[in-house]
């Protein structure tokens, strides 16, 4: 007998005791063995449907993320969420110790910052020409509210014109002292930027950070740099780290009093 028939008869006698293993696995799939090389292989694509629900649904709503993960709920589901990032992750069929899950169902929620949020970040600490500093406060109008160092409003069109009309005041200071074996000399020198009205010096800009987020009111410092030949204006965040932390407390309370009542556990993490 050739060695290749032994061989063919050697693996047929196997297939009762691979029958019997799968038999005894109780696949939710249907499966068989193949000639060749007697491989198992699934029987799913070829049903009308699926054995377990499997999909990775992303989206950069708050609302949506909350509404799908309510939806499809169930034992064992569980949202971490990354707090720093703005990011959250729900697994629905991660099962339990006893039960684990094959982890195929999940979504992912990835908050982005509004366009008005962008805008004071991208500006916060940075040097703006009169030009530039003028045309923030016309562009963001709508969520800007201008006071003087006096405390007195300035409407924002009258605070834009006042920024774009600057002048540089140079003085000059000489102190001079003679005594009888000595003397001495210095000389100061001021440099202010002035305008002929009273000038910006606070900007409270008022917007939500993220969609699905309360409104914040972020408090802007305007200083006047004179360190070159024409003024800068420097735009600052007054502590803009103490309101970054509510925006991430606010986030993970959403979602954490969003689950509450359901099926879905809460952890602060990333996977």
């Amino acid at each position: 007998m050739e060695k290749e028939a032994i061989k063919q008869i050697q693996e047929s006698a196997n297939i009762p005791a691979i029958i019997d293993q799968l038999k005894a696995l109780d696949t939710k799939a249907p499966c068989i063995v193949t000639p060749d090389n007697f491989n198992v292989k699934n029987l799913e694509s070829y049903m009308e449907h699926r054995t377990n629900y499997r999909l990775a649904m992303n989206t950069n709503s708050l609302a949506d993320f909350i509404a799908y993960s309510q939806k499809y709920q169930q034992e064992g589901a569980t949202c971490f969420i990354n707090a720093e990032q703005m990011r959250a992750n729900t697994v629905f069929d991660l099962g339990t110790e006893i039960a684990p899950g094959h982890q195929q169902h999940s979504s992912t929620l990835s908050l982005e910052k509004t366009a008005q949020y962008k805008a004071i970040l991208n500006t916060n600490g940075d040097r703006l020409s009169q030009k530039n500093a003028s045309e923030f406060i016309e562009d963001w109008g709508d969520f800007i509210t201008v006071y003087s160092s006096d405390g007195e409003v300035i409407q924002n069109p009258i605070a834009a014109k006042r920024l774009r009309d600057l002048t540089i005041e140079t003085a000059r200071e000489i102190n001079s002292k003679v005594e009888d074996f000595s003397e001495s000399m210095s000389a100061m020198e001021r440099i202010e930027a002035k305008g002929k009205e009273l000038l910006p010096n606070k900007i409270q800009f008022i917007c939500k950070p993220y969609s699905g987020l309360a409104e914040y009111n972020f408090t802007i410092r305007v200083s006047i740099l004179t360190g070159g030949d024409k003024p800068q204006l420097g735009f600052r965040i007054i502590q803009l780290e103490a309101v970054q932390e509510k925006i991430v407390n606010e986030f993970k309370e959403a979602l954490t009093n969003a689950f509450e009542e359901n099926k879905i556990e809460t952890f602060i993490g990333s996977i």
